[in-house]
């Protein structure tokens, strides 16, 4: 056990800060920035000015494959199936067409422009269902790499954070309710807490609405990594990797046990199995989990891999927010939700 301590105390001092930073930065009272992003970012940032000891190795590996999806599996608890029924059948018809279109388009554009199928997958996922949240859930489904993770946290954040600030501009201008801005905010913007505080900024009933589609719209999360699972362990499995060729494919790989765990604690929610304070206490392990988890990876990611990729992944990330922000709008208005 003591060869994890100088790693995991490396990551715990890039963590703590990290949670600050994010306390800090609020609109309205609600907190835009993620800490998960400053933590890789923190991260990479001590990498490249530090050379981080070899005795450090074993503590950031546990928190990237352990710590990760321990806190991933906890994040289930803060969802309920309930949440599915007060949205409406417009508004999950809305969601899962956004889903489905981003998980596919995206990732064919992401490939298009020279990147992996694993960087334009999570581009999708956390563009298309929960931002930041789904990128580091899917990223050890699909055996995505430190870089690609740290590639797709970077570039969602960022056009998270526009949305933040250019969403409420359209919804005024062009004279949206609150209803369609807070379905639109709901559906299009990346992440939870972005989502928030655009629908806040437009008014408060917005801001309401758009938590509820969010929230509903993170439900999918679980389902859409299980197929991503399957689908990246087939297609190893038919290039004949050693690990998977002639074996068929074992329930642990195509549903990964921290997918059991998530899809648990979001059971155990539905039937009120966790009282409010109960449920608070998890998210808050949830919380600092992942972003421990990813100091881990900032701390992993070799920069010098990163910068042979280029814009290309700023080029996805701004055809899924642009495809995302107009199927929504579309479809909020073809159905119209109002």
């Amino acid at each position: 056990m003591l060869k994890y301590v100088p790693g995991l105390a490396l990551v715990l001092a890039i963590c703590l800060p990290a949670r600050f930073i994010q306390s800090q930065i609020t609109v309205n009272g609600k907190e835009v920035v993620s800490a998960v992003a400053v933590a890789i970012l923190l991260g990479i940032v001590v990498r490249y000015l530090v050379r981080v000891p070899d005795s450090c190795r074993h503590g950031t590996a546990f928190a990237v494959k352990r710590l990760l999806r321990i806190g991933i599996a906890l994040m289930g608890a803060q969802l309920s199936f309930t949440q599915v029924l007060g949205a409406g059948a417009s508004t999950l018809l809305v969601i899962m067409t956004c889903i489905v279109l981003a998980v596919l388009l995206v990732h064919a554009v992401s490939l298009r422009m020279g990147l992996s199928g694993r960087l334009g997958t999570l581009l999708a996922v956390g563009t298309s269902i929960c931002g930041v949240s789904a990128i580091v859930a899917t990223a050890p489904a699909i055996g995505a790499k430190e870089e690609e993770t740290s590639l797709a946290v970077t570039t969602i954040t960022i056009f998270g954070l526009l949305a933040v600030l250019f969403y409420p501009l359209l919804g005024i201008s062009l004279g949206l309710s609150d209803r369609f801005f807070g379905s639109w905010a709901g559906t299009a913007v990346n992440d939870t807490s972005q989502v928030i505080a655009t629908g806040l900024i437009f008014s408060q009933k917005a801001g309401e609405i758009a938590a509820v589609v969010k929230l509903t719209r993170n439900l999918f999360m679980a389902p859409v990594i299980v197929l991503l699972s399957w689908f990246f362990m087939k297609q190893r499995q038919s290039e004949g990797l050693k690990e998977v060729s002639g074996k068929g494919i074992a329930l642990s790989q195509a549903v990964p046990l921290f997918v059991l765990g998530f899809l648990g604690m979001s059971l155990l929610n539905s039937v009120g199995a966790f009282s409010p304070a109960v449920r608070h206490g998890i998210q808050v392990v949830s919380q600092f989990l992942v972003v421990a988890a990813l100091a881990g990876v900032g701390l992993e990611t070799n920069l010098a891999a990163m910068n042979k990729i280029g814009l290309r992944p700023f080029y996805a990330g701004l055809f899924a927010a642009l495809l995302m922000a107009a199927v929504s709008f579309g479809l909020i208005t073809l159905l119209g939700i109002r």
